[in-house]
């Protein structure tokens, strides 16, 4: 088993010294017989860190049907309202180690990702931008290390459940997030997936959604369940450690900063017809939205009408208290199974995209000393950087625009902050950043 220290310390003189063969070594072990798997010689490493912040969450499990070949990968993330849950538990619950003998005996390996997650008590500043970017990480950190994990990196596919299932369809939505010009080369490799199995998750992390489309008019009579009705039931800390930190819960309406963190983790928002096949599972059976907030079908049905309406090549759903099932007998594992089958992602082990047309990147991130900025095609006319609650730390105006600048971060405190881009035609687009 590849222990998390050695881990952590490998990947960062790989970083350092500029290696291009992307390798790691990791010790395979017999799957205990109580998995019941068959399959020749059926194998997992456990505890595989992605990342070396918090040693003890960022890290996953993989099983493989053998380490003869390689094999396409399902992923699956935990649940746990993003407060909660554990990657450990594929080593506890039948669901899940059904999940893992029907794969594996399939031909295709299974890992399970854990990551940060917010506190239940006291502040958090990052929000769940911070649990999203770990999963994230993760795949990233899985694709790059394709050969070493016996990976088919071009054949990859998202399940997970609750706020898993969210952080999957996330991915599986949101644009490529690969940095081409990372010098972390993990953050070089693809986030694109080809097929997603969101069982009982949130249809957008933009809650101010949940009021305005997810719970509208939620009883038939034009009533909508309101922010006010979401933070009496989850309480402002918890609410407010979603975001990073608030005033108030309306501050995520009129701050610009805000909008754009919503914006970001939106899956509805990011739905477009290039994204992978879905398959759509909500087996809750809740009335009122007070009654299963997290989980209500109507969740379920946003996903559903969305990716039909943005063309998705292929939607499947089967959300029980709507009476919608168009699985035809088909189940979830089924349908993933098949997707990797006939997936034909065009990429490989070490994913590099071609810049498109008003794309920001910004590097390293988390930075210390100087961020650099890169935009295409249209030069930089100011920077400006602001904390996560909008008050400006520093402001940049090039005298002579450019492509690629740097800002200076010297004297500024460790923390989360807002990067604002404005090219030279007044195209505004902003990063968030972490400064240790």
């Amino acid at each position: 088993m590849l222990s998390s220290k050695f881990c952590g310390l490998f990947i960062s003189l790989w970083i350092v010294t500029g290696i291009t063969q992307a390798q790691i070594d990791v010790d395979f072990t017999p799957i205990p017989p109580s998995y019941d798997i068959n399959s020749p010689n059926p194998l997992y490493a456990l505890d595989i860190n992605y990342d070396d912040i918090d040693l003890n969450r960022q890290a996953f499990h993989i099983f493989l049907p053998d380490t003869t070949g390689t094999y396409p990968l399902v992923v699956f993330i935990h649940g746990g309202g993003f407060t909660g849950g554990s990657r450990d538990v594929v080593l506890q619950d039948p669901k899940r180690i059904a999940d893992i003998k029907y794969f594996l005996e399939r031909g295709v390996a299974f890992a399970s990702v854990g990551y940060r997650v917010l506190p239940t008590v006291g502040a958090d500043e990052d929000g769940v931008i911070k649990c999203l970017n770990d999963s994230k990480r993760a795949l990233q950190f899985i694709r790059h290390f394709s050969n070493d994990l016996h990976i088919i990196p071009e054949r990859l596919a998202m399940i997970g459940t609750s706020a898993g299932s969210g952080t999957g369809l996330w991915l599986a939505t949101h644009p490529d997030m690969a940095e081409p010009d990372s010098p972390d080369p993990v953050l070089r490799a693809s986030t694109r997936v080809c097929a997603a199995a969101p069982t009982g998750g949130q249809a957008t992390y933009d809650i101010y959604k949940w009021e305005t489309e997810v719970f509208a008019n939620f009883d038939g009579q034009g009533s909508n369940f309101t922010l006010d009705s979401m933070e009496a039931i989850l309480g402002f800390e918890r609410l407010s450690n979603f975001y990073g930190g608030l005033d108030s819960i309306y501050q995520i309406v009129h701050d610009p900063f805000l909008i754009q963190y919503r914006q970001d983790v939106d899956m509805l928002f990011h739905m477009s017809d290039d994204d992978p096949p879905l398959y759509i599972v909500n087996a809750s059976n809740a009335i009122h939205p007070s009654q299963d907030l997290f989980h209500h079908s109507f969740h379920g049905r946003e996903i559903y009408n969305q990716a039909l309406a943005a063309g998705i090549e292929e939607v499947v759903a089967e959300i029980q208290a709507l009476d919608i099932n168009t699985t035809q007998g088909e189940s979830r594992n089924e349908f993933i199974l098949r997707q990797l089958s006939n997936c034909s992602l065009s990429t490989s082990a070490e994913i590099v995209n071609t810049v498109d047309e008003n794309e920001l990147i910004v590097f390293p991130n988390p930075a210390r000393h100087q961020l650099n900025v890169r935009v295409s095609p249209y030069p930089i006319e100011r920077l400006e950087l602001y904390t996560i609650t909008g008050q400006t730390v520093r402001s940049q105006l090039l005298g002579r625009h450019r492509l690629t600048t740097s800002l200076n971060l010297t004297d500024i405190p460790q923390g989360t902050y807002m990067l604002l881009v404005v090219d030279e035609n007044g195209y505004r687009q902003v990063k968030r950043i972490v400064i240790e």
